[in-house]
């Protein structure tokens, strides 16, 4: 067991760029779902809450380095990871990089949230000028449409060098609510 409880649904994963920088990443799956993680390879899981059947498509997305290694049957696909969610559930889309979220955003006619990571927040200066010129959203809540929200957490670690300067440690916790109909 990974001794991480969920109140609904499960724990859902996708990868990141460092499972494919280790040649990996079929193993990190693998050992994964060991733990009762579902990880989330170009698919979708649905979340029904039975006391009132509310229900969330929990959609992720292979990480774009997987193609830049040239990692087989590994890429980052949105539209297949959304096939298959119902038109009448909001869809939250897990995607590691802002580049797979930005993808994401453009493929598809309708993502709500998508959760992403991967910039450390910059890290540390003077790093966060190009990370923050390289992505297209780079730290924080950002709603590029109307009905779409990404959020971009700056992370718990660090990468490279054990250090962090004006981009503090971040342990999110997002609290989602129906929408009521006016």
């Amino acid at each position: 067991s990974s001794g991480i409880n969920a109140e609904y649904g499960g724990t859902f994963y996708v990868t990141g760029n460092h499972e494919y920088y280790t040649n990996d990443a079929d193993n990190w799956l693998k050992h994964l779902r060991s733990l009762s993680i579902t990880a989330l390879h170009n698919q979708n899981a649905m979340i029904v809450e039975s006391s009132n059947n509310s229900k969330i498509c929990i959609a992720g997305v292979d990480d774009p380095q997987s193609e830049k290694m040239g990692y087989t049957g590994h890429s980052t696909d949105p539209i297949s990871a959304t096939a298959g969610c119902p038109e009448d559930a909001p869809v939250i889309m897990l995607a590691h990089q802002p580049k797979a979220a930005k993808l994401s955003i453009d493929l598809l006619p309708r993502v709500d949230l998508v959760l992403s990571g991967h910039t450390h927040g910059g890290q540390f200066f003077p790093v966060h000028i190009p990370v923050y010129l390289v992505n297209p959203f780079f730290a924080g809540l950002y709603q590029p449409k109307p009905d779409t929200h990404v959020y971009v957490s700056r992370g718990l670690r660090f990468y490279g060098a054990p250090m962090r300067l004006f981009s503090f440690p971040q342990y999110t916790s997002i609290y989602l609510h129906k929408k009521f109909e006016e």
